[in-house]
């Protein structure tokens, strides 16, 4: 497979925005609603307007993308109460830093569309994870856009996979929490 489209010519770039914006689309709509943060029907308006965003801007549409993810993950993991397990403000700030940090560097530093797809299989690879009969194809989609892709959009694609599943399963490992058993990872 040929990433052809993508990098010859004029008419390469705008099939490329062209599968970039549907990609991206899906991605951040999965992403939205896999961690809410908006009620029902917003997560589909605002990953049709980030996705628009990025369509025209690459850097900001994809930072606000990723930036809304990670205000949903920080959302989440303050309702179960994660932030109190540190007693500290300043470690609570250093934390939130470590979990918004990646969500703001990797989009300020893509370059073409492949990255912006490198990212958005990220996102999707996590979203995989939450669905019983799709869990075990998270990390061949990773290895198969690895194969695919070989520069670095594939660091992308494992950041945002890192950096969105961790805190998920912080969440599941609190909410099921009992002391002396062991959670299953995803049920």
């Amino acid at each position: 497979m040929s990433f052809a489209l993508f990098m010859d010519g004029d008419m390469g770039e705008q099939t490329g925005k062209l599968v970039t914006f549907i990609i991206n689309m899906v991605s951040m709509s999965l992403g939205f609603i896999l961690i809410p943060l908006l009620p029902m029907p917003l997560p589909y308006i605002v990953a049709f307007l980030v996705a628009y965003a990025t369509y025209k801007e690459k850097p900001y549409g994809m930072m606000t993308g990723s930036l809304l993810i990670s205000l949903g993950l920080i959302y989440h993991l303050s309702r179960i109460g994660f932030f109190q397990i540190f007693p500290s403000p300043i470690m609570k700030i250093f934390i939130l830093s470590i979990i918004i940090a990646p969500f703001t560097l990797c989009p300020a530093v893509i370059s073409n569309n492949l990255h912006i797809i490198a990212i958005d299989m990220g996102i999707i690879a996590v979203a995989l994870l939450c669905f019983e009969q799709s869990f075990y194809l998270a990390i061949p989609l990773i290895l198969v856009f690895a194969t695919i892709h070989r520069c670095r959009g594939i660091a992308f694609t494992f950041f945002y996979y890192a950096f969105i599943s961790i805190p998920l399963q912080v969440i599941h490992y609190l909410k099921t929490f009992e002391p002396g058993v062991f959670p299953p990872l995803y049920t």
